[in-house]
């Protein structure tokens, strides 16, 4: 099923001040996704954040509405949904001006959810065009949800309402539920920033859960580290130790038989010319130090991914990172940090994946003082182009903006690099 399809009727025309906007003037853009999970912690969609620049400006008379509608364009259509997704469902943000001009029709309706924006007011036209776009087959999704007079005929239409649930009392919460699970809509708790919180809306009825809770850590401080985990740290800091022998590190494999089968399993791979290796000692010296202790930080990350449906795309998220800092690192003519600032984009959610301390997990491991000062202390020569990554990645684009001068490259740069790191990502995720 293709993610575009062919619009079959013409769209009204543009108004004047569209016709007053020059496709070619925006020429970075912006884009960054935040995920939705179901009760189950099983990825549901994404939720594309977007901006036309770095400012929301005014320009030739053309509102910030207006210059939404065209960056929506630019980012999902030149980009496309599926660098951006990996094939899951987007939810795109729409403005009036959006639904009058039947834009959302570019779309395949399998791909995206239609949100409207809680600044949409329900008046006759706004509802009729919402009728079309449920005719058509796209999902309707009711932005930052407040049930108030008018809201009537959408709420009848809307498959998913949203509800800010930041600060909220579980009563308010309980009526607002009472309320409206009785047209049948699904709720998507947004802004949800504590397991308590995820909790009690799940106690409530909503089946859909978004917000930084799922992208910062749960600190538990007693955790013990599974065996696997503990042979490859202890193995990765044996990598990182010009002291330790190769004999030391053969040991180190030996005593782990599936790390063992997995590292013959690379050095008989294509990419070391498919030879017959059958010892330990002589995958360790074909492979080399260097290879070794990326794919084994990888393998690390990755290890935890089938354990629920945020853990996996939290590793996808780490390696997304990764990739990204080495990008950065690349494009600003800084060779030498591309394999610390990896290092660094791949280990920043390590205590979140491993549900640790950060200082726990490092206490374990010989890590250079400049990767060991970022992770613990968001400090240290890489810690600004860390700083430009988590920007990027929560959509917060005057940070982005700041950040990427402070590291010496464009925004639109970053956002370039960002698509090929998701695409990176995606494929090292399929091949696993």
């Amino acid at each position: 099923m293709p993610l575009l399809r062919r619009r079959e009727s013409a769209a009204p025309s543009p108004s004047p001040a569209a016709e007053a906007v020059d496709a070619t003037a925006i020429r970075d853009v912006f884009v960054a996704r935040q995920p939705i999970f179901d009760e189950h912690d099983r990825l549901f969609a994404y939720e594309l954040l977007y901006r036309s620049g770095t400012q929301q400006n005014f320009a030739n008379g053309v509102s910030a509405d207006q210059m939404c509608t065209d960056t929506v364009l630019h980012a999902v259509l030149s980009i496309g949904l599926n660098p951006l997704t990996n094939g899951t469902l987007a939810f795109v943000n729409m403005t009036r001006d959006f639904l009058m001009r039947n834009l959302y029709e570019l779309f395949d309706p399998t791909t995206i959810v239609v949100e409207l924006l809680e600044t949409v007011e329900p008046d006759d036209e706004v509802v009729e065009a919402c009728r079309r776009i449920v005719r058509s087959g796209y999902p309707l999704a009711l932005d930052d949800f407040v049930n108030a007079p008018g809201y009537e005929p959408l709420l009848r239409m809307a498959k998913i309402v949203k509800i800010d649930v930041l600060n909220r009392p579980e009563e308010e919460l309980k009526q607002v539920a009472r309320e409206l699970l009785p047209h049948g809509v699904r709720l998507l708790a947004e802004r949800v920033e504590s397991a308590e919180v995820r909790d009690m809306c799940r106690r409530l009825g909503f089946t859909l859960f978004q917000g930084y809770y799922y992208s910062r850590p749960q600190i538990v401080s007693h955790r013990e580290l599974s065996v696997e985990h503990t042979t490859m740290l202890r193995l990765l800091s044996m990598l990182d130790n010009p002291t330790a022998t190769d004999t030391e590190i053969e040991d180190g494999f030996r005593s782990d038989p599936s790390l063992s089968y997995k590292l013959l399993r690379i050095a008989n791979s294509a990419a070391f010319g498919g030879r017959d290796v059958q010892s330990i000692g002589f995958a360790l010296r074909m492979v080399g130090r260097k290879v070794l202790h990326r794919w084994l930080s990888l393998l690390l990350i990755s290890s935890v991914a089938s354990s629920s449906g945020i853990a996996g795309e939290l590793v996808l998220a780490a390696l997304v990172r990764a990739r990204l800092c080495e990008l950065i690192a690349q494009r600003t003519e800084r060779a030498q940090a591309m394999g610390p600032m990896f290092l660094v984009g791949l280990f920043s959610l390590l205590d979140v994946l491993l549900r640790m301390p950060m200082e726990g997990i490092l206490s374990r491991m010989a890590i250079a003082p400049e990767v060991r000062a970022v992770l613990l202390s968001r400090s240290g020569p890489y810690a600004p182009t860390l700083a430009l990554v988590e920007a990027q990645e929560r959509g917060d684009w005057q940070a982005v903006q700041d950040a990427a001068a402070a590291v010496g490259i464009g925004a639109g740069d970053v956002s370039k690099a960002y698509t090929e790191a998701l695409a990176w990502a995606g494929e090292r995720i399929g091949a696993a």
